[in-house]
């Protein structure tokens, strides 16, 4: 049974010791074995298995007609009594034979005899045995515990401890580690320079060439079985300290990237900002021809910022939903179902309110009721049932039969029938005769509305100096919290508004409606009230003209004293008017006196201005 040697080469061959370095290396030096004098510290199973019992035999070879020919053979080495030769042949000296060219093969034939007797076996396999575990972990293993923990906290790590973590486990000030750090910087740097270091040197600039301009963090670990290895002296991976010592790279989110890497970057980007979606193929070239290796090229693409690849293609993935739903139409190149466009945008926000950003993009067209495609590609845009019908019966004149508007929208778009026909029976449409429907404004004007009161008779009702009529409206919270609010017949009709109809107006900046289905309502006040600076219990006079909405606001705190005053006050008009200023303000003749005033405000139902006005008319 062979068992392992734990011999020198230099023990087994003494000349060896006595020997020019420089000689014996020129001689037996081999890439493979990098350690400085190896033939005094490599284990001679090791140095077999690693360059072959030829090479040391052809170098020893050399080393005898060159520098030991004044040795007997036995004297070089002494295990050549195990090879059978007879002694007399050992006993003689190499200048003693006549033929160099016969000698050196002969040496070569009789040391490579003897290796092969040795009882060796090749040296342990497995984590903590390769090259550079041993190379690295020689580096600091007899270092003293500062300047190891100051290698592997600091120097060759990813992830640095501060100099005052580090100062207080070994009780020394953070000054003192900031020069241990830069003696064991400057140290490592020197093994990296030399002999010592070689392997590691080596590899490094191999390495480097290998991961290109980008390789995945994962990759890199597979690329040798060394690498998991933990170094004892720096508690490390082996493959940390390369991923520290690694030139021209850094690791930044789960990638080793160089600097050629970030400028690729920017060129997609810009190349990004200009098309939106590129060809997966095309994009594909740009990290190809940087460097990146062509089995992580896809992988690189993915981790673009503000980017993704989908359906065969690097799209531009911008920071709003609508940018997001843009790119992937334009993508995927056919329109999508609410449902597919909302899987490939993503989840982490509100589905309804996703679907009114997108309602609202101009780049995005609303093809089904569930259905969106690209503006850019033409086709019928559904705008909703209601518009829908509403511009057909426009188209139409005003009215059409329900049944043509029913086959028209269901051969469009995927609306049933019975969702029309309830549609066309609600108060947004009105039906002129049996089976027809029709836009509420052409019905009003063959049929004119009559209010059961008429803005003359209407409570809180007055009329301005030019002739427009006002709705007074007592401020409470839910005016100003923005609530819409309904408004009188009579006034409704005196502004232009009728049953059915959806009025479009703009109370501020805003563009809002003033509609009327089962009765009429104003929308929201409260831009207009903010404005002025309203408060609960103020005194607006709103009025309708040229599709705006005015506000004229009379504070609660400014009623006058006088019951006139305050009466004329209520009504809108000036504090100096006088009786007629009242009489005309509620739509009564000019001619009318303070009796008929006094029945007319009964009528209307006005019991705050009959109480001011009674005691004195």
């Amino acid at each position: 049974m062979s068992r392992s040697l734990d011999i020198r080469l230099a023990h087994l061959v003494p000349p060896l010791d006595d020997t020019c370095e420089e000689s014996v290396r020129q001689a037996l030096g081999h890439p493979d074995l990098f350690e400085e004098h190896w033939w005094r510290q490599v284990t001679l199973p090791r140095a077999l298995h690693t360059v072959g019992p030829d090479h040391l035999a052809t170098g020893l070879a050399h080393l005898t007609l060159d520098h030991w020919e004044d040795l007997a053979l036995g004297e070089i080495m002494p295990a050549l009594y195990l090879t059978g030769e007879h002694p007399d042949v050992l006993a003689t000296h190499p200048h003693e034979w006549p033929d160099p060219e016969g000698a050196h093969k002969y040496l070569h034939d009789l040391y490579l005899t003897a290796l092969d007797h040795l009882p060796w076996e090749a040296p342990p396999t497995g984590p903590g045995t390769g090259p550079l575990f041993t190379e690295i972990e020689g580096w600091f293993a007899t270092a003293d515990p500062r300047r190891r923990a100051v290698a592997g906290r600091r120097v060759l790590t990813l992830e640095s401890e501060t100099l005052d973590t580090l100062g207080s486990r070994f009780g020394v000030t953070r000054e003192r580690i900031r020069q241990i750090h830069k003696q064991v910087a400057q140290e490592v740097r020197s093994r990296l320079k030399g002999a010592r270091g070689a392997r590691t040197a080596a590899h490094l600039t191999e390495l480097s060439r290998n991961l290109g301009v980008a390789t995945p963090l994962d990759a890199f670990w597979d690329l040798s079985p060394e690498y998991p290895d933990v170094l004892p002296s720096l508690d490390l991976r082996v493959g940390e300290v390369l991923l520290r010592l690694l030139p021209g790279h850094r690791v930044v989110d789960g990638w080793i990237t160089s600097e050629e890497s970030t400028a690729l970057v920017g060129r997609l980007t810009e190349e990004l900002a200009e098309r939106t979606v590129i060809p997966l193929e095309e994009a594909e070239r740009v990290p190809l021809e940087g460097g990146v290796p062509q089995e992580h090229a896809l992988g690189w693409l993915s981790t673009l910022p503000h980017a993704r690849v989908m359906d065969g293609h690097l799209v531009r993935w911008g920071r709003n939903l609508p940018d997001k739903a843009f790119a992937v139409l334009t993508a995927v190149g056919r329109p999508l179902h609410f449902d597919e466009l909302l899987e490939r945008v993503g989840t982490g926000f509100n589905e309804s309110g996703f679907r009114e950003r997108v309602h609202g993009d101009e780049r995005i067209m609303r093809r089904d009721r569930r259905l969106f495609g690209l503006r850019a590609w033409g086709g019928r845009e559904y705008l909703g049932l209601e518009e829908t019908m509403r511009r057909q019966l426009v188209e139409a004149g005003g009215e059409m039969p329900v049944g043509t508007l029913i086959e028209r929208i269901t051969d469009w778009f995927d609306i049933t029938e019975s969702s029309i026909r309830a549609m066309a029976a609600g108060s947004e449409f009105t039906r002129p005769r049996p089976g027809w429907v029709a836009l509420p404004g052409l019905v009003a004007a063959r049929t004119p509305y009559r209010p059961r009161r008429v803005v003359e008779r209407t409570r809180r009702c007055f009329r301005d100096t030019e002739g427009a009529w006002w709705l007074r409206v007592e401020l409470n919270g839910e005016h100003l919290r923005g609530s819409g609010f309904p408004i009188p017949s009579g006034f409704a009709v005196s502004v232009g508004m009728g049953p059915g109809c959806r009025l479009p107006v703009r109370i501020g900046d805003r563009p809002s409606i003033a509609a009327w289905k089962n009765q009429p309502l104003m929308n929201s006040i409260r831009p207009l009230l903010l404005v002025e600076d309203a408060r609960v219990g103020d005194h607006a006079f709103i009025t309708l003209t040229e599709g705006r909405v005015l506000c004229r606001l009379h504070k609660a705190d400014a009623v006058p004293d006088d019951p006139f005053a305050a009466a004329l006050y209520l009504a809108g008009r000036s504090l100096t008017d006088g009786l007629s200023s009242l009489i005309h303000a509620v739509g009564l003749p000019e001619d009318a006196e303070a009796p008929e005033l006094m029945a007319h405000l009964t009528d209307r139902g006005d019991q705050d201005l009959l109480t001011l006005l009674t005691p004195h008319l």
